[in-house]
């Protein structure tokens, strides 16, 4: 047998074994996200379409928001322009598949991470970019302001409730095992949700904490006559997720996440960001490209993470801006601190 006839079944076996076993090249098995964003110059992102401003419903198609802020800072980091994003809107059932089948390139809207969502769907949550738990909208006139008040009342209540998703769970959950004596009614939409608790078909409306301050706001005639219950039902870590076939894409969005952390721990603004990029200490030059090296690891030129703060501000930044004191939901940053104020952010090393 000859050199070449050698070298052709050395090689066919090499092609079976690979068959066999799953075997691909990354280039092979995988297109790149990033080189397919960076080619058509634009970022497909989906938010859930709250945790925005006021703003956003003054003028549709603005990208203000908290969860549009971070498509943003991902845009800024990978095509050098912040407004460069196609939101796509999408409801909570179909979102996942729109991402498996590469409609969207991330979701960054207030998508709770689970087990079963990790391990199942083939996806990843790249990180948490709000800490959150599920709660309860109520009519001021039910007379409670946490729902241990029914029993010890001897009310009942209606608790109104989107199908599929994993406030249904937590809510059933909590019913049975304290003995509440709520009805759950499990609904479709969130328009048959809203519309049966704004009708009074519904005592109770049960969501994210955060969702409800909105909702409360935005979407009942009279704000006053509600309110949000004091119980906290769940933990809800709200994340940033991709797809898991593309690992390059994966650190590429976990970390423009930690940037806006890390940039506020560094006391890096969007005010303060030129400056420091030449005067600052060494660990804000180096975070901000005035000293190479922070970009290669991701396959970035260096200036990626100034981009994200000169577009966004910080982590501080992004909350006040759209949710806190001086807007309309004057929310507490509560767990959304930085760990250094009590809080549970904390961005890894930038080294």
């Amino acid at each position: 047998m000859g050199t070449h006839q050698v070298m052709g079944h050395l090689h066919a076996l090499v092609a079976l074994t690979a068959l066999f076993f799953g075997w691909t090249s990354a280039t092979s098995a995988t297109a790149s996200t990033l080189s397919d964003i960076q080619k058509s110059g634009v970022l497909n992102c989906s938010t859930a379409g709250h945790l925005n401003t006021a703003k956003d419903y003054e003028k549709p198609g603005t990208i203000a928001g908290f969860d549009r802020d971070f498509c943003r800072a991902i845009a800024a980091a990978v095509l050098q322009n912040d407004a460069k994003i196609n939101f796509v809107q999408l409801i909570p059932h179909n979102r996942f598949q729109a991402l498996q089948e590469g409609a969207v390139d991330v979701l960054a809207r207030s998508t709770t991470w689970t087990l079963s969502r990790d391990a199942n769907l083939g996806l990843h949550f790249a990180a948490t970019n709000f800490y959150d738990g599920q709660g309860f909208v109520a009519p001021k006139s039910l007379g409670i302001s946490n729902l241990a008040m029914l029993k010890a009342r001897g009310l009942t209540a209606r608790a109104c409730v989107e199908k599929r998703t994993t406030s249904e769970d937590n809510i059933a959950d909590y019913i049975r095992d304290h003995g509440l004596p709520i009805t759950l009614k499990r609904m479709a939409s969130f328009e048959e949700v809203r519309y049966a608790f704004l009708t009074g078909e519904c005592d109770l409306f049960s969501a994210d904490r955060s969702f409800l301050v909105e909702f409360r706001l935005k979407e009942t005639e009279i704000p006053d006559n509600y309110i949000l219950l004091e119980d906290v039902i769940s933990k809800e870590p709200l994340g940033v997720v991709v797809r898991d076939d593309d690992a390059e894409w994966f650190n590429i969005v976990r970390w423009a996440v930690f940037a806006t952390i890390q940039a506020e721990e560094l006391g890096i603004t969007s005010v303060n960001v030129d400056w420091l990029r030449t005067a600052g200490n060494s660990a804000q030059r180096r975070f901000l490209g005035g000293e190479p090296g922070i970009g290669e690891p991701l396959g970035l030129d260096d200036a990626w993470a100034y981009r994200i703060v000169k577009a966004v501000g910080n982590y501080g930044e992004i909350f006040e801006r759209n949710l806190g004191a001086q807007t309309d939901f004057k929310m507490d940053r509560g767990l959304n601190k930085l760990w250094t104020q009590g809080g549970l952010l904390y961005a890894p090393p930038f080294r």
